[in-house]
């Protein structure tokens, strides 16, 4: 089993699929049928979820088992597709993993929309990056954003806004936005939301019907840092994959924090030719990892 018994009964991410092998199984097609149809643009690879009759060994077949592969990236990175479940039950997870002694988080501010992620991670020199907070739409961040010492935007109270990317001259850490207080060596941050992993466990309470893809700043129990993007999946859904410890060998992930998702989601690393999971809307700002 690629997760819990109890979490894979109930959620499958489904992949949006252009058209039906006319030799598919009738039980496979019915529950297809069931899904409630496709939700996606057409050639998009976002995916929603199928709500699956709570039982063990329908979960089992369904999802198989997960395959997990190393995927070129720097040399100061770790890069790592883990595909989960079979058949139309699959979905891809994209994991890039650094040592905080060498690399740190960086925001990069986007106020007029001159960048994509690929042009804006490509001047800013970064290894890798992903799109960053939520933003209204007049382009106004929400909640605290720092880039190199400068404050662009206020801290705001509000439950979505529920935890911080901090980044001071000792180190990173995802502290929740309940009782922050700005440290002075403050050098980058960024409020978002809401936690799905708190102490290698899934924060209660997430909502498990809504699904879109998602952007997550991840520390794992090895002292690492990492970005995580998924096509698709409910925050309790992706709470679920990230509290799997399997799909992660290099560090169980313990602290976990939601960012901006949907059609902002993309994920850029630097390579030859770069990957590029490009973002489908234009966003405000970004998150990259570069050198200390």
């Amino acid at each position: 089993m690629v997760m819990t018994v109890r979490t894979a009964c109930y959620y499958v991410c489904q992949p949006v699929a252009a058209a039906v092998d006319r030799r598919e199984h009738p039980a496979r097609a019915s529950l297809r049928r069931s899904a409630n149809g496709l939700c996606s643009p057409r050639g998009s690879a976002f995916t929603r979820p199928v709500k699956l009759f709570p039982c063990a060994a329908l979960a089992a077949a369904l999802l198989g088992g997960s395959a997990l592969a190393e995927r070129p990236a720097p040399p100061a990175l770790e890069r790592r597709e883990v595909r989960i479940g079979q058949g139309f039950g699959a979905t891809t997870l994209h994991h890039v993993r650094f040592d905080p002694k060498t690399h740190t988080f960086a925001v990069m501010d986007n106020p007029r929309g001159d960048f994509s992620l690929a042009t804006a991670a490509e001047q800013r020199g970064a290894l890798a990056a992903v799109n960053g907070g939520y933003f209204h739409p007049d382009r106004t961040p929400l909640g605290l954003v720092v880039r190199q010492g400068v404050k662009l935007h206020d801290f705001e109270r509000a439950r979505l806004l529920s935890g911080l990317v901090v980044v001071t001259r000792r180190g990173i850490s995802l502290p929740r936005a309940t009782g922050f207080k700005a440290p002075p060596d403050l050098r980058e941050a960024l409020q978002a939301g809401p936690m799905l992993i708190e102490n290698g466990r899934p924060v209660e309470g997430l909502n498990a019907t809504r699904s879109a893809a998602r952007t997550v700043v991840v520390a794992d129990a090895a002292g690492h840092f990492g970005l995580v993007v998924c096509r698709s999946a409910t925050l309790a859904g992706m709470a679920a994959i990230l509290a799997t410890a399997e799909h992660f060998p290099g560090g169980k992930i313990t602290r976990a924090l939601n960012l901006d998702g949907g059609s902002s989601t993309g994920l850029w690393v630097r390579g030859e030719p770069p990957f590029y999971l490009r973002e489908f809307k234009d966003v405000r700002n970004y998150l990259a990892i570069v050198a200390r």
